[in-house]
Protein backbone atom coordinates (compact mmCIF):
# COMPACT_ATOMS: atom_id res chain seq x y z
CA UNK A 1 0.00 0.00 0.00
CA UNK A 2 1.37 3.41 -0.94
CA UNK A 3 1.28 6.37 1.42
CA UNK A 4 -1.59 7.86 -0.56
CA UNK A 5 -3.54 4.58 -0.38
CA UNK A 6 -2.93 4.34 3.36
CA UNK A 7 -4.09 7.91 3.86
CA UNK A 8 -7.29 7.21 1.93
CA UNK A 9 -7.97 4.04 3.90
CA UNK A 10 -7.40 5.66 7.30
CA UNK A 11 -9.64 8.54 6.27
CA UNK A 12 -12.33 6.11 5.12
CA UNK A 13 -12.41 4.36 8.51
CA UNK A 14 -12.51 7.68 10.33
CA UNK A 15 -9.07 7.73 11.92
CA UNK A 16 -7.50 10.73 10.18
CA UNK A 17 -8.42 13.95 8.45
CA UNK A 18 -6.83 15.76 5.56
CA UNK A 19 -4.07 17.30 7.70
CA UNK A 20 -2.62 14.02 9.00
CA UNK A 21 1.13 13.58 8.61
CA UNK A 22 2.54 10.17 7.70
CA UNK A 23 6.13 9.09 8.24
CA UNK A 24 7.32 5.68 7.06
CA UNK A 25 9.86 4.00 9.33
CA UNK A 26 12.99 2.46 7.86
CA UNK A 27 14.43 -0.92 8.73
CA UNK A 28 11.40 -3.21 8.84
CA UNK A 29 12.39 -6.65 7.58
CA UNK A 30 8.89 -7.93 6.86
CA UNK A 31 6.25 -5.23 7.30
CA UNK A 32 5.67 -1.62 6.30
CA UNK A 33 5.20 0.64 9.32
CA UNK A 34 4.12 4.30 9.43
CA UNK A 35 3.78 6.85 12.20
CA UNK A 36 0.53 8.73 11.69
CA UNK A 37 0.25 12.14 13.37
CA UNK A 38 -2.97 14.12 13.70
CA UNK A 39 -3.71 17.27 15.66
CA UNK A 40 -4.58 15.32 18.82
CA UNK A 41 -2.95 11.88 18.63
CA UNK A 42 -0.18 9.77 17.15
CA UNK A 43 -0.76 6.29 15.80
CA UNK A 44 1.21 3.45 14.27
CA UNK A 45 -0.13 1.79 11.11
CA UNK A 46 1.42 -1.56 10.26
CA UNK A 47 0.81 -3.25 6.92
CA UNK A 48 1.86 -6.89 6.92
CA UNK A 49 3.71 -8.68 4.17
CA UNK A 50 3.07 -12.33 3.35
CA UNK A 51 3.36 -14.82 6.18
CA UNK A 52 6.88 -15.89 7.12
CA UNK A 53 7.46 -19.63 7.48
CA UNK A 54 10.41 -21.79 8.50
CA UNK A 55 11.61 -19.33 11.12
CA UNK A 56 11.51 -18.85 14.87
CA UNK A 57 9.54 -15.65 14.31
CA UNK A 58 6.43 -16.07 12.15
CA UNK A 59 4.67 -12.93 10.95
CA UNK A 60 1.00 -13.33 11.89
CA UNK A 61 -1.18 -10.20 11.91
CA UNK A 62 -4.23 -11.94 13.37
CA UNK A 63 -2.15 -13.12 16.33
CA UNK A 64 -0.74 -9.65 16.93
CA UNK A 65 -4.24 -8.17 16.98
CA UNK A 66 -5.43 -10.86 19.39
CA UNK A 67 -2.38 -10.46 21.64
CA UNK A 68 -2.92 -6.71 21.90
CA UNK A 69 -6.53 -7.33 22.88
CA UNK A 70 -5.48 -9.82 25.57
CA UNK A 71 -2.92 -7.36 26.94
CA UNK A 72 -5.27 -4.37 27.03
CA UNK A 73 -5.12 -2.51 30.33
CA UNK A 74 -2.03 -4.33 31.63
CA UNK A 75 0.45 -1.58 30.66
CA UNK A 76 2.49 -4.08 28.70
CA UNK A 77 1.79 -3.39 25.02
CA UNK A 78 0.41 -0.57 22.84
CA UNK A 79 -3.33 0.08 22.83
CA UNK A 80 -5.00 -1.51 19.82
CA UNK A 81 -7.09 0.87 17.71
CA UNK A 82 -8.22 -1.50 14.97
CA UNK A 83 -7.35 -4.40 12.68
CA UNK A 84 -8.55 -4.84 9.09
CA UNK A 85 -7.61 -8.35 7.94
CA UNK A 86 -8.83 -7.76 4.39
CA UNK A 87 -5.93 -5.33 3.86
CA UNK A 88 -3.63 -6.81 6.53
CA UNK A 89 -3.49 -3.49 8.37
CA UNK A 90 -3.23 -3.02 12.13
CA UNK A 91 -3.34 0.36 13.91
CA UNK A 92 -2.37 1.05 17.50
CA UNK A 93 -1.46 4.04 19.66
CA UNK A 94 2.09 5.25 19.17
CA UNK A 95 4.30 4.53 22.19
CA UNK A 96 6.12 7.69 23.24
CA UNK A 97 9.75 7.40 24.27
CA UNK A 98 13.10 6.10 23.12
CA UNK A 99 14.08 2.52 22.48
CA UNK A 100 14.92 0.70 25.71
CA UNK A 101 18.23 1.56 27.36
CA UNK A 102 19.38 0.16 30.71
CA UNK A 103 16.09 -0.01 32.68
CA UNK A 104 16.27 -3.68 33.65
CA UNK A 105 13.93 -3.16 36.61
CA UNK A 106 11.27 -1.87 34.22
CA UNK A 107 11.64 -4.98 32.06
CA UNK A 108 11.29 -7.29 35.07
CA UNK A 109 8.14 -5.47 36.16
CA UNK A 110 6.69 -5.59 32.63
CA UNK A 111 7.27 -9.35 32.33
CA UNK A 112 5.48 -9.91 35.63
CA UNK A 113 2.53 -7.75 34.54
CA UNK A 114 2.33 -9.77 31.34
CA UNK A 115 1.80 -12.99 33.29
CA UNK A 116 -1.85 -12.04 33.87
CA UNK A 117 -2.68 -12.38 30.15
CA UNK A 118 -4.49 -15.49 28.90
CA UNK A 119 -2.27 -17.45 26.45
CA UNK A 120 -5.00 -19.80 25.21
CA UNK A 121 -5.26 -20.27 21.46
CA UNK A 122 -1.86 -19.08 20.29
CA UNK A 123 0.74 -21.34 18.67
CA UNK A 124 2.68 -23.63 20.99
CA UNK A 125 6.47 -23.57 21.10
CA UNK A 126 9.00 -26.12 22.33
CA UNK A 127 9.08 -26.50 26.10
CA UNK A 128 11.73 -29.15 26.83
CA UNK A 129 15.47 -28.74 26.45
CA UNK A 130 15.64 -31.66 24.01
CA UNK A 131 12.96 -30.17 21.77
CA UNK A 132 14.62 -26.74 21.87
CA UNK A 133 18.00 -28.27 21.02
CA UNK A 134 16.41 -30.19 18.14
CA UNK A 135 15.12 -26.94 16.67
CA UNK A 136 18.66 -25.61 16.86
CA UNK A 137 19.93 -28.73 15.09
CA UNK A 138 17.46 -28.14 12.26
CA UNK A 139 18.60 -24.53 11.86
CA UNK A 140 22.28 -25.49 11.76
CA UNK A 141 21.43 -28.17 9.17
CA UNK A 142 20.35 -25.41 6.76
CA UNK A 143 23.80 -23.81 6.87
CA UNK A 144 26.51 -24.38 4.29
CA UNK A 145 29.19 -23.68 6.88
CA UNK A 146 28.57 -25.36 10.21
CA UNK A 147 30.33 -23.53 13.07
CA UNK A 148 32.51 -25.60 15.34
CA UNK A 149 30.71 -25.86 18.65
CA UNK A 150 29.67 -28.66 20.95
CA UNK A 151 25.95 -29.27 21.26
CA UNK A 152 24.88 -28.89 24.90
CA UNK A 153 23.67 -31.95 26.73
CA UNK A 154 19.91 -31.76 27.31
CA UNK A 155 18.98 -31.03 30.90
CA UNK A 156 15.99 -32.82 32.37
CA UNK A 157 13.88 -29.85 33.41
CA UNK A 158 10.25 -30.28 34.37
CA UNK A 159 7.81 -28.29 32.26
CA UNK A 160 6.68 -24.95 33.58
CA UNK A 161 3.71 -25.27 35.92
CA UNK A 162 2.14 -22.23 34.27
CA UNK A 163 2.28 -21.55 30.56
CA UNK A 164 2.41 -17.90 29.55
CA UNK A 165 1.59 -15.63 26.66
CA UNK A 166 5.13 -15.00 25.43
CA UNK A 167 6.41 -12.44 22.94
CA UNK A 168 9.51 -14.48 21.87
CA UNK A 169 11.53 -11.43 20.71
CA UNK A 170 11.74 -9.11 23.71
CA UNK A 171 15.24 -7.68 23.48
CA UNK A 172 14.79 -5.55 20.37
CA UNK A 173 11.18 -4.47 20.90
CA UNK A 174 11.11 -2.43 24.11
CA UNK A 175 10.18 1.26 24.05
CA UNK A 176 10.13 3.68 26.97
CA UNK A 177 11.15 3.28 30.61
CA UNK A 178 9.68 2.68 34.05
CA UNK A 179 5.89 2.46 34.17
CA UNK A 180 5.81 3.75 30.58
CA UNK A 181 7.83 0.84 29.22
CA UNK A 182 5.99 -1.09 26.51
CA UNK A 183 6.69 -4.19 24.44
CA UNK A 184 5.87 -3.67 20.75
CA UNK A 185 5.72 -5.86 17.63
CA UNK A 186 3.61 -8.79 18.80
CA UNK A 187 3.45 -10.54 15.41
CA UNK A 188 4.92 -13.82 16.72
CA UNK A 189 3.28 -14.50 20.12
CA UNK A 190 3.03 -18.01 21.52
CA UNK A 191 1.99 -20.20 24.41
CA UNK A 192 5.23 -21.03 26.17
CA UNK A 193 7.59 -20.77 29.10
CA UNK A 194 8.24 -17.27 30.46
CA UNK A 195 11.91 -18.27 30.55
CA UNK A 196 11.92 -17.98 26.76
CA UNK A 197 10.96 -14.31 27.03
CA UNK A 198 13.54 -13.81 29.77
CA UNK A 199 16.13 -15.39 27.49
CA UNK A 200 15.23 -13.13 24.57
CA UNK A 201 16.02 -10.18 26.83
CA UNK A 202 19.15 -11.43 28.63
CA UNK A 203 20.74 -13.09 25.59
CA UNK A 204 23.77 -11.18 24.25
CA UNK A 205 22.74 -12.01 20.69
CA UNK A 206 19.35 -10.33 21.05
CA UNK A 207 21.01 -7.22 22.48
CA UNK A 208 23.58 -7.11 19.67
CA UNK A 209 20.85 -7.47 17.05
CA UNK A 210 19.19 -4.47 18.72
CA UNK A 211 22.48 -2.59 18.16
CA UNK A 212 23.33 -2.50 21.85
CA UNK A 213 26.16 -4.10 23.83
CA UNK A 214 25.37 -7.28 25.77
CA UNK A 215 24.04 -6.74 29.27
CA UNK A 216 26.63 -6.51 32.02
CA UNK A 217 26.79 -8.89 34.97
CA UNK A 218 25.47 -6.08 37.17
CA UNK A 219 22.50 -5.43 34.89
CA UNK A 220 21.64 -9.13 34.85
CA UNK A 221 21.90 -9.35 38.63
CA UNK A 222 19.68 -6.27 39.01
CA UNK A 223 17.12 -7.85 36.66
CA UNK A 224 16.86 -11.01 38.75
CA UNK A 225 16.74 -9.00 41.98
CA UNK A 226 13.81 -7.00 40.58
CA UNK A 227 12.01 -10.08 39.27
CA UNK A 228 12.11 -11.74 42.71
CA UNK A 229 11.40 -15.17 41.25
CA UNK A 230 14.17 -17.55 42.33
CA UNK A 231 12.19 -20.42 40.82
CA UNK A 232 12.47 -18.82 37.38
CA UNK A 233 16.14 -18.02 37.92
CA UNK A 234 16.77 -21.71 38.60
CA UNK A 235 14.77 -22.84 35.56
CA UNK A 236 16.51 -20.30 33.37
CA UNK A 237 19.95 -21.52 34.46
CA UNK A 238 18.95 -25.06 33.49
CA UNK A 239 17.49 -24.08 30.10
CA UNK A 240 19.85 -21.29 29.04
CA UNK A 241 22.27 -23.45 27.04
CA UNK A 242 19.43 -24.99 25.02
CA UNK A 243 17.96 -21.59 24.19
CA UNK A 244 21.42 -20.33 23.23
CA UNK A 245 22.09 -23.33 20.95
CA UNK A 246 18.83 -22.79 19.11
CA UNK A 247 19.33 -19.07 18.64
CA UNK A 248 22.94 -19.60 17.59
CA UNK A 249 21.57 -21.84 14.84
CA UNK A 250 19.17 -19.09 13.83
CA UNK A 251 21.98 -16.51 13.72
CA UNK A 252 24.21 -18.81 11.66
CA UNK A 253 21.42 -19.40 9.15
CA UNK A 254 20.43 -15.74 8.88
CA UNK A 255 24.06 -14.70 8.41
CA UNK A 256 24.15 -16.89 5.29
CA UNK A 257 20.82 -16.08 3.65
CA UNK A 258 20.37 -12.32 4.07
CA UNK A 259 21.55 -9.91 1.38
CA UNK A 260 22.58 -6.93 3.51
CA UNK A 261 26.28 -7.31 4.36
CA UNK A 262 26.01 -5.18 7.49
CA UNK A 263 23.11 -7.18 8.90
CA UNK A 264 24.86 -10.45 8.04
CA UNK A 265 27.94 -9.26 9.94
CA UNK A 266 25.77 -8.41 12.94
CA UNK A 267 24.28 -11.91 12.89
CA UNK A 268 27.81 -13.35 12.72
CA UNK A 269 28.83 -11.28 15.74
CA UNK A 270 25.67 -12.41 17.53
CA UNK A 271 26.46 -16.04 16.74
CA UNK A 272 29.89 -15.84 18.37
CA UNK A 273 28.49 -14.04 21.41
CA UNK A 274 25.80 -16.68 21.80
CA UNK A 275 28.31 -19.51 21.71
CA UNK A 276 30.23 -17.80 24.53
CA UNK A 277 26.98 -17.37 26.47
CA UNK A 278 26.18 -21.05 25.95
CA UNK A 279 29.64 -22.14 27.10
CA UNK A 280 29.43 -19.95 30.19
CA UNK A 281 26.16 -21.68 31.04
CA UNK A 282 27.74 -25.11 30.67
CA UNK A 283 30.62 -24.02 32.90
CA UNK A 284 28.29 -22.95 35.74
Amino acid sequence: MTEAELRRFLSKVGLVGSNAQLHKFNGGLHNSVWRVSTCDRRLVAKEYSTAVTGTLFPNTPEDEAEALQRLAGLKVAPNLIGFWPEVKLLVYDYVEGEMWDDDVVGVADLLLRKEIADPTGFRHVALTCEDILAEGDALFARCKRIPEASRPRPTDVSRAKKLSLIHTDVGVNLVGAGVGLRLIDWQCPAVGDICEDIYSFLSPAFQILGERPPLTALQIRNFWDALQRPDLAQRYTQMRAAFAWRFAGYCAWRAEVLDDAGICARYGHSLNAEFRYMKASNDC
